[in-house]
């Protein structure tokens, strides 16, 4: 189950709102499989620049989504140039479509 074209432009809107226009915005997992049913929505922020209280920072984007898809829980990744990549990251980075 996808998101719909609306929801990923309020998504994309309002990081963009958030996170100025430099960055990238993917969604992973679950979500970009039609077959697939439920589930939460995984979201990936790249930032070229360094974001001071990273997890602060993913917390509140995660909270904000949730509150624009309805209650539908949201997890965000954050990487930016003082991120250590770990695997997920990676993955979410290969497989991620950009909103």
């Amino acid at each position: 189950m996808t998101l719909s074209t609306e929801h990923r432009a309020l998504l994309k809107q309002e990081f963009t709102r958030q996170l100025g226009p430099d960055h990238e915005l993917k969604l992973f997992g679950s979500r970009l499989d039609d077959m697939a049913r439920g589930g939460d929505v995984d979201l990936l922020v790249i930032s070229p620049k360094p974001i001071e209280q990273r997890v602060g920072v993913a917390c509140k984007l995660a909270a904000r989504a949730e509150r624009l898809l309805g209650g539908r829980r949201v997890d965000v990744l954050l990487i930016d140039p003082n991120t250590a990549l770990l695997p997920i990251h990676h993955l979410a980075m290969k497989a991620g479509e950009s909103l």
